[in-house]
């Protein structure tokens, strides 16, 4: 038997690749999740150009390849790169508070780190739409140690639960894990050697509240 990959083939090894679920493709692509089932199942044949586009977008592949498995994989946005070539990532002077927190400024652009394209093409990764920042604390210890280099992907701010973001809460900016107890989101820290630290801190929406992005590759060194 000749295995045939389809549409709905590539959309799931994509989505399931990045870690992601069905309901949150479905919103990223303006349909329901049960839409999204059926086209990974193949029981939507002819997906419309309009459903795969941001899906296409959002992984950075060729709509045509998607929808047809033909011509070059990746998309517009890494067509000026070589497989075995180094993408420029914008690094700030913005620190990220791993413990009570850092006012946000403006996030000066003050270097560039260089990641290989071919290593970012493996986890979908957009070089234009990464940064990095520097992480400030020890709340996050041992995952994040105070001075880390945090590599973020500022077009992934669905929250998902126990994954890694750098988020905006009340006036501060942090590098935080998300979790989700009972339906509501909470802002969890992995030091819990600390007492004001071991327990998850549930989001007030009041005090003002912003994903920038999720932590897609933290830079440490090793004692």
């Amino acid at each position: 038997m000749v295995y045939m990959e389809t549409t709905g083939n590539r959309i799931r090894n994509l989505r399931e690749g990045s870690g992601e679920s069905q309901p949150f493709l479905a919103k990223l692509a303006g349909v329901t999740k049960q839409a999204i089932s059926r086209i990974e199942r193949d029981e939507i044949k002819d997906p419309s150009a309009s459903t795969l586009e941001p899906i296409a977008r959002h992984y950075g592949v060729n709509l045509k390849w998607l929808l047809t498995g033909e011509g070059r994989k990746m998309g517009d946005a890494d067509l000026s790169y070589e497989a075995d070539s180094w993408a420029d990532i914008m690094g700030v002077r913005q620190a990220a508070a791993l413990g009570d927190g850092a006012e946000p400024d403006e996030y000066a652009e003050t270097h560039k780190l260089k990641f290989r394209v071919d290593s970012l093409q493996r986890k979908h990764l957009r070089p234009d739409r990464l940064a990095v920042i520097y992480g400030k604390g020890d709340s996050m210890y041992p995952t994040i140690k105070d001075g880390d280099a945090i590599l973020i992907d500022t077009g992934d701010k669905e929250p998902r639960d126990d994954k890694l973001f750098v988020i905006t809460y009340g006036r501060d900016l942090f590098a935080k894990r998300l979790i989700n107890l009972g339906g509501k989101w909470f802002i969890d820290s992995d030091n819990k050697s600390d007492p004001k630290w071991k327990r998850p801190e549930p989001i007030d929406e009041v005090r003002g509240f912003e994903i920038h992005g999720r932590v897609r590759w933290i830079g440490s060194w090793e004692d």
